[in-house]
């Protein structure tokens, strides 16, 4: 069969019009499948949600989005908010923000960090997960109809307690909270026995800060920012190969500053110290209540014995509150 020239050009056109349209529709299939296995991330803006941190609206222009189906933040105003530092190290693909010394750590998401607290990136910004993140901090959240309530741990009545309540409401108060609020912190070793002993020590006339002896373990634990923050620590034990043994006086070591492995600032004592020490053996136990005086003397004040009936004894020595019988608050703000 013989082609004329048009007839020969038409096809070779032809030829060339399918192989592109061929070309095109393999990379589209190829394209579609790429994108089912890795999916972009959907979002949504949130614009009727109010971010509400320590009382005060968080200051962005970039309202919250929903991301993967978590509440997401800008990370910016978020950390100058609560007080921590952020950094947003590119090339590891890593953010990291700091208030306590336990820094929390976001990575990009990927299939191998399913588990692991992750940020997004949305335009210029950085966004993390308000949650997620604020709960790696220590605070609480509480939804109030279009805000979400970020606070401290020391917030709403018991705040109230802490910082204007009576000397017993106040100190009964700040020891009961969880002290995972309480940073850093250092490994305390108790002894391989039934013994337990804790001792807490507020000085006279403040609740606002204690030290506590745990173990072996000494704190000073301060109301700062709406938590309980430890801000000194040391050994005041005695471990003999690697075994803790109850053989030390644990508060003469911290009176005259034995202390080991310390670090902060060993606090200074211009105030007698009252004390509630609690030890015991198995179900039974006995409380000590009373005063360090100035002079490093110990003034017991009273006893309660508990023998696993609840049934206190020496009722007429019984302090019902840790509190001093003459004492009165100093630090109420």
């Amino acid at each position: 069969m013989e082609l004329n020239r048009g007839t020969f050009q038409r096809l070779l056109a032809a030829l060339f019009t399918l192989s592109i349209l061929f070309t095109v529709t393999q990379q589209g299939v190829v394209d579609a499948a790429e994108q089912k296995a890795t999916p972009t991330p959907k979002t949504q803006s949130t614009q009727l949600t109010t971010i509400v941190v320590n009382g005060q609206p968080l200051n962005s222009k970039a309202t919250p989005m929903l991301i993967a189906g978590k509440l997401t933040i800008p990370l910016k105003p978020f950390a100058e908010a609560v007080g921590a530092t952020y950094h947003w190290d590119v090339k590891k693909k890593l953010v990291t923000l700091q208030k306590w010394s336990e820094p929390v750590q976001l990575k990009e998401p990927s299939r191998k960090n399913q588990q692991q607290l992750t940020f997004e990136i949305s335009g210029k910004e950085v966004y993390i997960p308000l949650r997620d993140v604020s709960f790696e901090l220590g605070y609480t959240l509480e939804k109030t109809g279009p805000q979400i309530q970020v606070q401290p741990p020391i917030q709403g009545k018991i705040k109230e307690q802490i910082y204007e309540g009576d000397l017993a409401v106040a100190r009964e108060a700040l020891v009961r909270l969880d002290r995972r609020s309480a940073h850093p912190y250092i490994d305390v070793h108790f002894p391989n026995t039934e013994i337990l002993a804790s001792i807490y020590l507020f000085p006279q006339g403040e609740a606002l800060r204690y030290f506590i002896i745990s173990g072996d373990v000494l704190s000073l634990v301060e109301v700062k920012d709406g938590f309980p923050v430890v801000t000194y620590q040391g050994y005041v034990g005695e471990p003999y190969n690697k075994k803790f043994t109850m053989d030390y006086d644990p508060l003469e070591r911290f009176l005259n500053n034995k202390v080991k492995n310390q670090w902060g600032t060993y606090p200074k004592l211009n105030k007698p110290l009252v004390y509630e020490f609690t030890t015991g053996w198995g179900d039974s136990s006995t409380t000590y209540y009373g005063r360090i005086t100035m002079d490093h003397k110990d003034e017991l004040l009273g006893t309660v014995v508990n023998l696993g009936t609840e049934l206190p004894s020496d009722t007429k020595q019984i302090m019902k509150t840790f509190k001093l019988p003459w004492e009165s608050r100093t630090d109420a703000k």
